[in-house]
């Protein structure tokens, strides 16, 4: 027998497994480069929540939130596509894969850990209470039967069903944004509208007929969510530490705020991941 022959066919067949191996492995290599960072990083957000994401008057997305997605796509090297969506409406829609992150003044709760990825907290905040300036309601003792308006789905509708009893308040009517409830304000549809304080604040900048009665004792923080075990996550959270670091999140804070972050802030503050 000749002796070479096995020699011949043991090199034939490690020459075909190393050819079939490598296109196998480079697929494998782009495949998660892909996973890791798409060409277009899809944004969900909902544009009826001034100053984090509303559309100005020429009809283009705008706000807080919206610098910021594009900020992190800028630092991932890729393009951004803005799906709108209603408030309630994101969470969905990050579990069945149809946006990669959300971000709304979104806040970070132990239910939503348990289901959802979340990045370092980006912003703090509290919870509000704003009616018509002319009206005769001051505080929440005042609102004890009344209609009171909130946007379904968020940690104020939380609040609201978990202390409306407490406080002998009215039925709760659910709204889709803060535009919708301040217009119920105006047709009496409800009393007072309950929501994150940032916007509500900031509402009052144009609508001078509106008064914030209520501080809630609420202490919240706002995060980037995304898919849970996403293969964005690290990435999405180490570019918004990156923003942290480099004062451009300090710079979106004040062109919507008027002012730099207060010391210690989110905004500026390097923090772990929930």
């Amino acid at each position: 027998m000749n002796r070479a022959l096995p020699i011949l066919t043991r090199f034939c067949v490690a020459f075909l497994a190393l050819a079939i191996a490598l296109p196998m492995s480079a697929l494998a290599l782009a495949s998660a480069a892909a996973a890791a960072a798409p060409l277009v990083l899809k944004a969900g957000t909902f544009a009826d929540n001034r100053p984090w994401a509303f559309r100005g008057a020429d009809g283009r997305l705008t706000g807080f939130d919206v610098d910021l997605a594009r900020a992190v796509a800028t630092r991932l090297g890729t393009g951004i596509d803005f799906q709108t969506m209603p408030f309630r409406d994101l969470f969905p829609a990050l579990a069945a894969g149809q946006i990669d992150i959300a971000l709304c003044s979104i806040t970070v709760t132990p239910e939503r850990i348990k289901a959802f990825d979340f990045t370092q907290p980006y912003y703090e905040t509290s919870q509000g209470v704003v009616v018509l300036k002319g009206s005769r309601f001051r505080s929440l003792s005042d609102l004890s039967g009344r209609r009171v308006s909130t946007a379904a789905g968020t940690t104020n509708e939380d609040w609201l069903h978990a202390n409306s009893a407490r406080y002998g308040l009215g039925a709760i009517v659910p709204v889709e944004g803060l535009d919708q409830g301040l217009a119920l304000l105006q047709t009496h549809g409800a009393d007072a509208y309950f929501g994150d304080l940032p916007a509500l604040l900031y509402s009052l900048l144009e609508r001078p007929d509106l008064a914030v009665v209520e501080r809630l004792k609420v202490d919240e923080r706002y995060a980037i969510a995304l898919p849970h075990g996403s293969a964005l996550t690290q990435r999405v959270d180490a570019a918004l530490a990156a923003l942290k670091a480099d004062g451009t999140l300090a710079t979106i804070h004040r062109r919507w705020f008027g002012a730099a972050p207060p010391p210690g802030s989110p905004v500026t503050t390097l923090l772990p991941r929930p």
